[in-house]
């Protein structure tokens, strides 16, 4: 049964992936429209990224899964690293990653989550590996309903024993579509329900130029996320900010 009022997540990926990221998230929450995040615990960032959060009670933090990036922090996971010990990349890692492993790794991260920032709102993964690897969507389904957490869906059609929101945006993303006309149709067209907007807003660092290919336009984002007019807009709408948190468990 689906809500009668139109509620919206809006949910930044990556936090704790670099000190700019972290603060332009934590900006955009403070001053703008994100409500929840999601953190990557395998940077050297993270940690302190999760101290900064315990200041804005109201920020929803959900495990941002990486399997791609960087290095796990559990055991060994050997399907999952090259001779190197870091993730593996692309077919490479699709070819070879075992589910025991990508179940293990999952745990671990989000048990590393809930040491440093309890509690945990929901799952989602960097890259969206758990929806391009059906071994990792099993082992985070898997993962999701033994601790009771919601996972993103791209797809209306919802998991057994799994909740989430009743539709996803993931389109507010590069130079084309991080326009104001576009979020502005987004929020416009909001059905009743729970809606995840996905976005990733940062202030530039060097270390973001160093480690990702998507950079000025998160900016951009940020920019558009604490407009002004994008804030009114929500409230002639009637719409409702919530985080996962905030996901009545009416599914299960």
């Amino acid at each position: 049964m689906k809500r009668a009022k139109k509620q919206v997540i809006i949910n930044a990926d990556d936090y704790g992936m670099t000190p700019g990221v972290t603060a332009g998230i934590l900006y955009a929450h403070q001053f703008g429209l994100v409500t929840s995040t999601t953190a990557m615990v395998n940077t050297p960032f993270s940690k302190e990224a999760l101290e900064l959060a315990r200041h804005h009670p109201n920020l929803g933090i959900g495990l941002h899964f990486v399997l791609d990036a960087g290095r796990p922090v559990s055991g060994a996971v050997p399907s999952l690293v090259d001779k190197e010990g870091a993730f593996l990349k692309g077919e490479d890692l699709k070819n070879t990653a075992k589910k025991e492993d990508i179940k293990a790794e999952l745990i671990a991260q989000l048990e590393l989550l809930l040491q440093w920032h309890p509690p945990v709102t929901h799952i989602d993964s960097h890259h969206h590996q758990h929806l391009h690897i059906p071994q990792a969507l099993e082992a985070v389904l898997e993962v999701a309903e033994a601790y009771q957490l919601p996972v993103r869906s791209f797809s209306e059609t919802r998991w057994e024993n799994i909740s989430g929101p009743d539709y996803l945006c993931h389109d507010f993303y590069g130079e084309e579509n991080v326009q104001f006309s576009f979020l502005q149709d987004v929020l416009t067209s909001t059905k009743e329900g729970v809606t995840e907007i996905m976005c990733h807003p940062a202030f530039l660092d060097t270390w973001l130029l160093e480690r990702s290919s998507y950079t000025d336009v998160r900016m951009k984002e940020l920019a558009l996320l604490t407009d002004e007019n994008m804030k009114r807009l929500l409230q002639a709408e009637s719409i409702e900010l919530i985080h996962f948190g905030g996901i009545a468990d009416e599914r299960r």
